[in-house]
């Protein structure tokens, strides 16, 4: 299987979008603020993400409802060394991927810390 290779045409200004599972969400005891838990960025193989400017966060959470929604740029997912491959779907054409350095192209345990931190509400559900 070729290497992933960073999608240029996915401006730094791109917002991406991820949606958090409801038991994924924390209170932060030093901010007091609701963050991501950074295994929310973290997989066996890729992290699934939305491209916000070929969808709509209504789309994006039309069949997960429960759920919430973040969002970062394209810049700050590549600050911490990840890339950014389209992966279009039929059914969601504004579907892409997050791949980071760890081996096998996940995204490491330090790469997800620093897109927790990084990322900010959309949409914040606590259920």
């Amino acid at each position: 299987m070729p290497e992933p290779q960073d999608d240029c045409s996915i401006g730094d200004d791109e917002k991406l979008l991820r949606r958090i599972r409801p038991k994924d969400i924390h209170l932060d005891p030093i901010t007091n603020l609701y963050r991501p838990e950074s295994g929310c960025f973290r997989s066996d193989d890729f992290i699934s993400v939305h491209i916000a400017s070929l969808t709509s966060h209504k789309q994006v959470l039309s069949t997960y409802p429960e759920f919430s929604l973040v969002e970062f740029t394209a810049e700050e997912i590549r600050s911490v060394g990840c890339i950014i491959v389209r992966d279009p779907l039929p059914e969601d054409p504004a579907h892409a991927l997050i791949y980071g350095t760890a081996p096998g192209n996940y995204v490491s345990k330090s790469q997800a810390k620093k897109l927790a931190k990084l990322c900010r509400w959309v949409v914040l559900n606590r259920g």
